[in-house]
């Protein structure tokens, strides 16, 4: 091969080693919002699905209208997480079929190559005419020479066509990878066309349910300032807890300390990793201030509120220990377990049957108490750093 075919084919090796790297951030890019998507999906479902079962009192009602809130924001993200799918898609098509083109370019490069190689080797297929050609060379170091490059000539052939199998495997799979491609961004297509018809349907169904709120806008409002009245003392509660809990931390001996820190740095590595305390849990009150913007209803959340399934386990979302066990029959908070975690605390309400007591030891994912059958299915959820709040969103997945 010459210089200048062989630079060529480097040339075409070096393209294409930057088309297949592209191509690679690029199918992680799509790899990630499918599975971003997927959970979008699975938190659509339950939502219409605890929609559907939700009791038609006037509290009922607003927990349906929350959980509308949350689907169509849902759905929104959706929309938008296919929508970036599909560009994602589109620059892997358009870059898997540059490497194909270049595949091609390169494989028709090396067999152009390899059919002048057969012609030479056809020339010299008499053995008898290469000893004659090595025997008439003038000196000793050209008959090495000559000798030597009718030995390698071989193996350059067996390599040469070594490249050009790999090169066609390797064209074969990138061809069946576009046709994949393809077929998937044919699908994306689609859902995002049956989304955009479901957000509609969605903004439907909440317009029906401000409609019902509307015809009941006196008890709506009742329900909304006794909604704030307990976040306010449940705040109150909270804080009497952890500072009880800060007294007994003042009394801890040397050991207890370090073990706290431990746990403190274990808790702090698994940010965004911790699974939340319920099973398919929805937020639909987020963490911060919450502002409805039909009913002026504001309040600053220092929790999060999932809707989860009625009757469900509440489970430790990490390893600790149970700090406080409380109660109060006169609003829907009912059992609340507040359980330390070093540094961290994290407290669960909205709870009856509770399994654990104020000392015990849980491990992550343990039970310790069932979710209301009573409350709608929704459970306020609440994480703290050295006694100030932070949002369970960042830290649970």
């Amino acid at each position: 091969m010459t210089n200048t075919k062989a630079y060529r084919v480097r040339g075409w090796l070096t393209a294409l080693l930057f088309v297949c790297l592209a191509g690679l951030v690029a199918a992680q890019d799509v790899d990630a919002l499918q599975v971003r998507n997927k959970r979008l999906k699975e938190e659509i479902a339950a939502l219409e699905k605890r929609i559907q079962s939700t009791a038609g009192t006037i509290k009922g009602q607003l927990t349906q209208y929350r959980m509308g809130q949350s689907l169509l924001k849902n759905r929104q993200e959706l929309i938008e997480g296919i929508e970036k799918e599909l560009s994602a898609l589109n620059s892997q098509i358009t870059e898997k079929t540059s490497a194909i083109t270049l595949l091609r370019g390169q494989h028709a490069e090396l067999v152009a190559a390899y059919e002048k190689l057969l012609v030479q080797a056809y020339r010299h297929r008499d053995k008898k005419l290469w000893i004659m050609h090595i025997l008439s060379s003038q000196t000793a170091s050209q008959a090495y020479r000559r000798w030597r490059y009718f030995r390698n000539y071989s193996d350059y052939m067996r390599i040469q066509e070594k490249k050009i199998r790999e090169t066609s495997d390797s064209l074969s799979r990138e061809e069946a990878r576009l046709i994949v491609l393809q077929k998937e961004r044919v699908s994306s297509r689609d859902q995002l066309s049956q989304e955009i018809g479901r957000r509609t349907q969605d903004q439907k169904v909440l317009d029906n349910q401000i409609k019902q709120l509307q015809k009941n806008e006196r008890q709506l409002k009742q329900e909304l300032q006794q909604r704030i009245r307990e976040q306010q003392k449940l705040d109150s509660e909270i804080q009497k807890a952890i500072a009880a809990l800060e007294k007994k931390d003042l009394e801890r001996d040397e050991a207890a300390i370090e073990a706290a820190r431990v746990l403190s740095a274990d808790f702090a590595a698994n940010r965004g990793n911790l699974p939340w305390p319920l099973t398919n849990a929805v937020v639909i009150e987020p963490f911060g201030r919450i502002k409805d913007p039909k009913w002026g209803f504001v309040f600053d959340n220092k929790g999060v509120t999932l809707s989860g399934p009625k009757g469900g386990d509440v489970k430790s979302v990490f390893n600790g220990t149970v700090a406080a066990v409380w109660m109060d029959n006169r609003d829907s908070y009912l059992i609340r377990v507040l359980v330390s975690h070093g540094e961290y605390s994290t407290i669960y309400c909205h709870m009856v049957d509770v399994v654990v007591k104020e000392g015990d030891v849980v491990k992550t994912g343990q039970k310790l108490g069932t979710l209301s059958p009573l409350g709608e299915g929704n459970s306020y959820f609440q994480m703290l750093q050295s006694g100030t709040p932070v949002n369970p969103a960042s830290w649970c997945r």
